[in-house]
């Protein structure tokens, strides 16, 4: 189960522009509840650069949240970055009709700390990450790459106050056994519904 918000007064914050906030129920009854964070950026028309991205910001965005990703839309289709995820698959190309067609993206996500440590903001930064949806479902619901610290938690559902967390929020509820999945709460105040002029 899921449901998205927006934040009702959009602010430059310390989480970056996306918050996805899992909560994960095991099989086995236990409750695991983070949040995986993403600040995104579009590739330049006619270029292989991302220039909105900024070393400071994401500096400033790991130094608060080490697991933060950094997620690059693209307008051209990107396969660079499927081996990073399909060599758990027996085949990594789609079989079509009319023969393999290998998979694309036009959306990766790769660890922040990368984008640091490369020092550059192009398309060649794609070889390190994964499309967004196996970030999305393969990592985040299942726990993985998420903040677990309970204060950047509050933070990023706007429970701090003092930053209202990201701009957008993905509250998403997991169940991998037989209880019913539960949505995170949020701060209302600071957060509507994305159907909210």
């Amino acid at each position: 189960m899921w449901d998205a918000r927006k934040l009702r007064t959009p602010a430059e914050t310390d989480f970056g522009d996306i918050a996805v906030i899992v909560r994960l129920i095991t099989w086995a009854g236990e409750t695991i509840e983070g949040v995986g964070l993403l600040e995104a950026k579009r590739r330049d028309a006619r270029k292989n650069t991302f220039s909105a991205a900024k070393l400071s910001q994401l500096k400033h965005i790991a130094s608060k949240a080490p697991s933060a990703h950094l997620m690059l839309y693209d307008y051209e289709n990107v396969s660079s970055c499927m081996d990073n995820w399909s060599i758990q698959f027996e085949d990594h190309y789609y079989r079509r009709r009319y023969g393999l067609v290998q998979p694309y993206t036009h959306c990766t996500c790769l660890p922040v700390g990368i984008a640091i440590q490369q020092g550059k903001f192009t398309t060649d930064l794609h070889k390190f990450g994964v499309p967004l949806s196996y970030q999305l479902v393969g990592r985040y619901f299942r726990g993985f790459d998420l903040e677990l610290d309970p204060k950047t938690v509050a933070a990023a559902k706007g429970n701090a106050l003092k930053h209202g967390g990201a701009r957008t929020l993905l509250l998403v509820g997991v169940s991998t056994g037989t209880a019913e999945p539960e949505l995170p709460e949020v701060n209302g105040n600071l957060y509507g519904s994305t159907d909210d002029t």
